[in-house]
């Protein structure tokens, strides 16, 4: 009896929704008159469909760039972090900021930023005599400028995490290791790393979720949603498209069934090394 709010809110809210919109990908429902049984018509439709092979390419590539830059990155910043230094807990907040605001928020200030005559333009421009960059506007810009605003909010998260794991490790085991004689390389490759692996699976399981749910940032930085010319439309946002756009509710649901198979493959990956570690 006490579990039971808890439980039926749970099934309201996330068990009936899955299951419901597993069920709507094996119909052809146009929100206007009552669904009709297709059962894998959808999902055969999706693959032949030109726009969600696009889609599916885009997210991948999302998701590359956005899980191996990140994992690397995020570890070189706890390594430093993990040392002792004047004024490393100041420096550890202010490197923690991107993290606290909302991704429409981050997006906004990015699309200013990232204008073709703003301020990345003259950073990166100004030394060449380039006055304009069109880092939105341009096909094959747009989806690393998405990548970019990505690692850079989401870096400093999966760093503190590195920093919690660094923290477990026992002291002995470096000091053991360097009256061996083992330097900082040697004692981080053979000591540090090994004892980071269920943290590092962690990481790479929670980046790799949060790359494929990707959908704040191609809706609001570009100024066409996806755009340009579908070069940063990604799944989630084939969503939307599908459903609330072209009506094609079916095909919408399908989209996220092929989703959550992907994420629920990331995770299953996740436990299988979990177990093995």
């Amino acid at each position: 009896m006490f579990v039971l709010p808890v439980v039926g809110f749970f099934a309201a809210f996330n068990l009936f929704p899955t299951m419901f919109g597993l069920w709507l990908s094996l119909t052809d429902y146009d929100l206007l008159s009552p669904p009709i049984w297709v059962g894998l018509d959808n999902f055969r439709n999706l693959f032949a469909d030109r726009m969600f092979r696009q889609a599916l390419g885009n997210t991948l590539v999302f998701v590359l760039g956005a899980t191996v830059p990140v994992w690397v990155l995020s570890l070189l910043a706890a390594l430093v972090f993990d040392q002792a230094f004047r004024g490393r807990d100041v420096m550890k907040a202010a490197f923690f900021l991107p993290v606290l605001p909302p991704v429409v928020v981050i997006a906004v200030v990015w699309r200013l930023l990232l204008h073709p005559n703003g301020v990345m333009t003259s950073l990166t421009g100004g030394w060449w005599g380039i006055t304009e960059i069109r880092w939105l506007a341009d096909a094959a810009l747009a989806p690393f400028s998405m990548i970019a605003v990505h690692d850079w909010a989401i870096i400093p998260f999966f760093m503190m995490i590195w920093l919690a794991g660094l923290a477990a490790i026992p002291p002995e085991f470096r000091e053991a290791a360097a009256i061996d004689g083992a330097g900082p390389v040697r004692i981080f490759w053979h000591v540090d790393l090994p004892q980071l692996r269920s943290t590092a699976v962690l990481i790479g399981a929670l980046s790799s979720i949060n790359a494929f749910q990707t959908f704040a940032l191609q809706y609001v930085l570009p100024n066409d949603p996806g755009g340009p010319a579908n070069s940063t439309l990604v799944l989630g946002l084939l969503v939307l498209k599908y459903g609330f756009q072209y009506f094609r509710m079916g095909d919408a649901a399908a989209v996220s069934v092929v989703m959550f198979a992907m994420i629920m493959c990331v995770t299953l990956v996740q436990l299988w090394f979990n177990r093995r570690a």
